[in-house]
């Protein structure tokens, strides 16, 4: 019989690389970057198929924007929500949602995903989530998800393959053998070429037992603050004594590169972690000059690899424009080089010390 799986989704994060789209009060996650829905939308429809019975998805998200999320998402998409009173990274996100899993469900089978990836199709992501499951039940790992790279990219994280662990049809199981963050762009392209590394997609799957055991491991300090946490029943009084106490932290860097315990499963799907602007080109369609339309009220001629994203009530006039992004709100506008993108978090830090620009902007 296949294990139940507990969907986590972590939704902490403002995603500044989509301003002035997204803000600190309407980040990432709550924007229909890909489609009519919201992306956190997307998601929780994604994983739907895994809530049978008494499960409900369990999103961990920051006191900022935990009314907008409750918001959107209450009718449609039961779930509950762990609410952070300060961000620490994803390493205390991930020990305390096991916590919780595990004083609600008893040990589980739980999957860490992100509220805000692009992945299709949602069928064949379910398939690969459950044998990624099976793996994690029936070996005692700490399952990663690892995306074949179609391109070398300096903006992922990959992570080596070893010594195969276990096959079943087409779906493959490994040894991790290290991560690698963000490389170079030399090193990329020998990655991509050698076929032994993969995108490390951030997506796990893993029983509470054993992610809480290598918690223990180590991160004593914070695996003993999860548990006064369960013991105190998650009050807000106990979230505030957590995460007052933990280390800001990922879990990255915390436990998956420290573990023997990793195995890396193949994700037979489409995946895109929507990380910046460049992504909309990704996984939006363009037209002949791969540019990129998003939005009403835009008139666009003679673009090429252009992005342009209208969220106002303007209208847009977009000419001529080579390798640019053009993202327009009603009340500040983006006008960007593609080749500048990936500075725009620096130009972000100066604009806010610069003192002209009110904070409800960002």
């Amino acid at each position: 019989m296949a294990p139940v799986i507990i969907p986590v989704l972590l939704a902490g994060g403002i995603g500044e690389r989509f301003w002035p789209l997204s803000r600190a009060r309407r980040p990432k996650q709550l924007l229909p970057l890909l489609g009519r829905r919201t992306m956190i939308e997307e998601t929780l429809a994604r994983v739907r198929p895994l809530c049978r019975g008494p499960v409900r998805p369990l999103i961990v998200t920051s006191a900022a924007i935990a009314g907008p999320i409750r918001a959107a998402v209450r009718r449609r998409y039961p779930c509950h929500l762990l609410v952070e009173p300060r961000s620490r990274n994803t390493a205390p996100a991930v020990a305390l949602a096991a916590a919780w899993v595990e004083r609600r469900y008893g040990p589980s089978v739980m999957a860490v995903l992100t509220a805000d990836h692009a992945i299709s199709p949602a069928a064949e992501f379910v398939h690969s989530l459950r044998y990624a499951a099976s793996v994690a039940a029936a070996h005692d790992r700490l399952v990663v998800f690892g995306i074949p790279p179609s391109r070398p990219d300096t903006g992922y994280g990959y992570v080596e393959v070893g010594t195969l662990l276990d096959r079943h049809e087409r779906e493959t199981a490994y040894a991790a053998r290290r991560f690698v963050e963000k490389p170079d762009w030399q090193t990329a392209v020998r990655y991509c070429r050698s076929g032994r590394y993969l995108w490390n997609s951030g997506m796990f799957v893993w029983r509470t037992e054993v992610v809480l055991e290598e918690f223990r491991r180590c991160m004593p300090g914070v695996y003993r603050l999860a548990r006064a946490a369960a013991r105190a029943g998650f009050t807000r009084d106990a979230l505030r004594r957590y995460y007052g106490a933990c280390p800001q932290e990922s879990i990255d860097y915390a436990i998956m590169e420290r573990s023997r315990r990793v195995a890396v499963v193949t994700g037979h799907f489409l995946w895109d972690d929507v990380g910046s602007w460049d992504a909309v080109a990704r996984v939006r369609p363009g037209n002949d000059l791969r540019t990129t339309v998003v939005g009403p009220r835009v008139f666009e001629r003679n673009c090429r690899e252009a992005i342009v994203v209208n969220d106002s009530r303007r209208a847009v006039a977009a000419l001529g424009l080579d390798g640019v992004v053009v993202a327009v709100t009603d009340g500040a506008v983006l006008v960007s080089s593609r080749a500048e993108l990936p500075r725009l978090k620096q130009h972000l830090a100066a604009m806010k010390a610069d003192g002209r620009f009110r904070a409800r902007l960002f």
